[in-house]
């Protein structure tokens, strides 16, 4: 039930996020009924500056309810306008991170909560003589000072992430961060001694849809007293089919029997969350495949931006050598002395196809982005470990003469085999 719940609120979060600042009206109403309705007396304590009179406070909030109902339909009509213009210039996938980027939708819930406060207090001073003072009104213009203090950082944030060159940085700088834990990760993993003999049983999905998470802590509490080793070969954010194997389960020096082994099955199939929507953020892989998407849409001949996507190019092989500096290729996600639940990450081939592949086939025979490609491959061979230079050297050899078969003047391939030669050199080294 919690992971259901959890569910929701992961894939409604853009409304929860706007619908927040109904809290924030509701504390507003709050404090404005304690000082003007219940204790009265406590407004002798206020500086008379930040008083105003009921007339005074009514005609305002009369008139910012208004500005805020403009606003507010201006706003979503912009937001909806500038989120056509992203979409099509850089990556659908790409909307989400900019909405979480610019607060997007705090600045709508701002506007949208300021109208209902304002019509809310207009109606709770009905009851007050035109001379009275309250704070509603002072309440109301601290309110819109906030607002328009907020629409500007928002115009500020908005012309930073709308340049495709401070997208590019911050996709890279958050990818580089998840990449240097996972590779920590990486280094200090370990799998059981092989020998033993052990007992498998295979972990099957409950339902269709995406790995989004896994509950180790949970998994963990199941395999208390067992020894064994959890492998779960499904990524996070790969599409799985109910009844499709996710994991296996190796189990040492423990007999189970026929109905315990169905049991313990059916205990860890539903700690695999699996969500209808693949939109899992805390994941290296996915900032990688947002360089992949921007590069693509550059090189597309509706947009013919060579240049950008050679400068995604060139960040994802920094990303992909710091990645493959290290020889494993999984990490631990829950250890003690009898249980490890090992989860199973990309190999050398399917990180270097999945980052590559795709834009080989858009370069169209660009020399300058063939030229990149292969630099980028070159760069991801120098950092990375040993156990996986065999793989990149491979994957080199075969996208070379899929490149080269698009160019036939000597002045680019000559380009191309000077990189080729600096590759055969590092080999031999």
């Amino acid at each position: 039930m919690l992971f259901k719940i959890k569910l929701w609120f992961f894939n409604n979060k853009n409304f929860l996020r706007m619908s927040r600042f109904i809290i924030l009206t509701v504390s507003l109403l709050l404090v404005t009924w304690i000082f003007d309705h219940q204790y009265i007396a406590i407004k002798s304590y206020i500086p008379k500056q930040l008083l105003l009179s009921v007339e005074v406070s009514v005609n305002f909030l009369s008139n910012i309810s208004g500005i805020f109902l403009t606003i507010s339909i201006f706003c979503f009509t912009t937001i909806v306008t500038v989120l056509n213009k992203y979409s099509s210039s850089i990556s659908p996938r790409l909307l989400q991170s900019f909405i979480d980027r610019t607060g997007v939708l705090g600045l709508y819930g701002i506007f949208v909560s300021g109208f209902f406060y304002s019509v809310i207090s207009i109606l709770l001073l009905q009851d007050f003589g035109p001379d009275q003072h309250v704070v509603a009104g002072s309440f109301g213009i601290a309110y819109a000072i906030i607002a328009m203090l907020s629409f500007i950082a928002f115009s500020r944030r908005v012309l930073d992430n709308i340049k495709i060159s401070n997208i590019i940085e911050y996709i890279f700088s958050d990818c580089e961060k998840l990449i240097d834990k996972e590779v920590e990760q990486r280094e200090k993993a370990e799998h059981y001694e092989k020998g033993d003999e052990s007992t498998k049983l295979s972990i099957v999905a409950e339902n269709s849809g995406y790995l989004f998470e896994i509950k180790a802590d949970e998994i963990f509490k199941e395999l208390n007293g067992i020894k064994a080793e959890l492998t779960i070969n499904k990524r996070i954010g790969e599409y799985t089919i109910k009844g499709e194997s996710i994991g296996e389960l190796n189990i040492f020096q423990c007999e189970l029997d026929d109905n315990d082994k169905k049991e313990l099955k059916e205990k860890l199939s539903p700690l695999f969350l699996i969500n209808a929507y693949n939109n899992r953020e805390e994941d290296y892989h996915r900032g990688i495949v947002s360089l992949t998407e921007i590069a693509n849409m550059a090189l597309s001949p509706g947009i013919n931006d060579p240049n950008t996507a050679i400068m995604c190019i060139n960040k994802m092989s920094s990303l992909l050598g710091r990645l493959l500096s290290t020889d494993n290729h999984f990490i631990i996600l829950k250890e003690d002395e009898d249980v490890k639940i090992i989860y199973q990450t990309y190999s050398v081939e399917d990180e270097l196809y999945l980052g590559f592949s795709q834009i080989i086939s858009y370069s169209s025979g660009d020399p300058l982005v063939t030229k990149a490609i292969l630099q980028g491959i070159y760069i991801i061979y120098t950092m990375a470990d040993i156990g996986a230079k065999k793989s990149i050297k491979k994957f080199f050899d075969d996208i070379y003469e899929i490149l080269i078969e698009n160019f036939t003047h000597e002045i680019h391939l000559e380009t191309f085999k000077r990189i080729r030669n600096n590759m055969e050199e590092q080999v031999s080294l």
